[in-house]
C-alpha cells in the first residue's frame, strides 16, 4: 500500500487493519497499523519528522495512479533498528553503541530506550547524571535534544550492559492522558540541602552510589525495550 505525506511517498505493509465507532459521535472510525523500513538515514529522519506533522491529519493513502484515495492522522510512531550499522546515543563523553534501540513519537515528545554494552567508566559516568541532559541521537539526528533519562544496569558474559530510557523533557504539559513531571524535585532538594550546609559531597556522593547500586538487575536481557 502506498502513501504520501508532505514530499515523502513510500510503500508499507499493513499490519492491522480494523474499524470502531468513535465514542464521542458515534460515526464509523478506520484505524491501519502499517509498517515500513526507510532504507537511508535521510529517509528515517524525514519519516519521523512527518509522522510528527501528521498527527492532525495530512497522511494520504494512494490510487494505483498516485492520486491520493483517502485522508489519515498518525495517532502514534515508533521506530526501531534493524542491520549492521551502528547507531548510538551521545552524551558528552558518554557514547553507547546499542544492540537494541526502540523509539516512538507521540504528540511531538520523543521516547527511545537503548540497551549497550558499557565500560565501568562510563556506567560510572551516567550514575552522575543530573537533571535533563543534552543526547544526540547518532545516526537518526545531529541535533541535540534535551531528555530526562533513567536506567538500570547489569551484566551479561560479554561485560557491563545498561538500559536506558530518555524522554524529551520539555515544557511541563497536562493532557487526558497525563501530566509530565518536573525535571528532577529530588536533586533540587538535594541541592537545597547543600546550599544550606545539612549534606556535604560525601553526602551526595554516599547517596549517588546507594541509588546506583539499586538499579542493578538480574537479567540485563530479561524484558524487551
Amino acid at each position: 500500500m502506498k502513501f504520501r505525506a508532505g514530499e515523502l511517498e513510500f510503500n508499507a505493509n499493513v499490519a492491522d487493519s480494523s474499524e470502531a465507532p468513535s465514542s464521542q459521535t458515534g460515526d464509523l472510525l478506520r484505524s491501519l497499523t502499517i509498517q515500513f523500513r526507510a532504507q537511508k538515514i535521510p529517509m528515517h529522519e524525514q519519516a519521523l519528522e512527518e509522522a510528527e506533522r501528521r498527527q492532525s491529519g495530512g497522511l494520504f493513502s494512494l490510487t494505483d495512479t498516485n492520486e491520493p484515495e483517502m485522508e489519515w492522522r498518525v495517532r502514534e510512531s515508533t521506530s526501531s533498528y534493524v542491520g549492521t550499522e551502528p547507531w548510538g546515543i551521545n552524551h558528552h563523553a558518554i557514547e553507547l553503541d546499542p544492540y537494541e534501540y526502540a523509539e516512538e513519537v507521540q504528540v511531538g515528545v520523543v521516547r527511545l530506550a537503548a540497551r549497550a554494552l558499557v565500560y565501568e567508566a562510563e556506567l560510572e559516568a551516567l550514575s552522575k547524571l543530573d537533571g535533563s541532559v543534552d543526547v544526540v541521537r547518532i545516526g537518526i539526528s545531529d541535533t541535540p535534544r534535551r531528555m530526562r533519562v533513567s536506567y538500570v544496569w547489569g551484566e551479561r558474559p560479554e561485560g557491563l550492559v545498561v538500559v536506558l530510557r530518555g524522554e524529551d523533557a520539555g515544557e511541563a504539559q497536562v493532557t487526558l492522558a497525563g501530566a509530565s513531571p518536573p525535571d528532577d524535585p529530588i536533586g533540587e532538594l538535594l541541592s537545597l540541602l547543600k546550599a544550606k550546609g545539612v549534606v556535604d559531597d560525601d553526602d551526595l556522593d554516599q547517596l549517588r552510589q546507594r541509588r546506583h547500586a539499586a538499579r542493578r538487575v538480574k537479567n540485563i536481557d530479561g524484558w524487551s525495550l
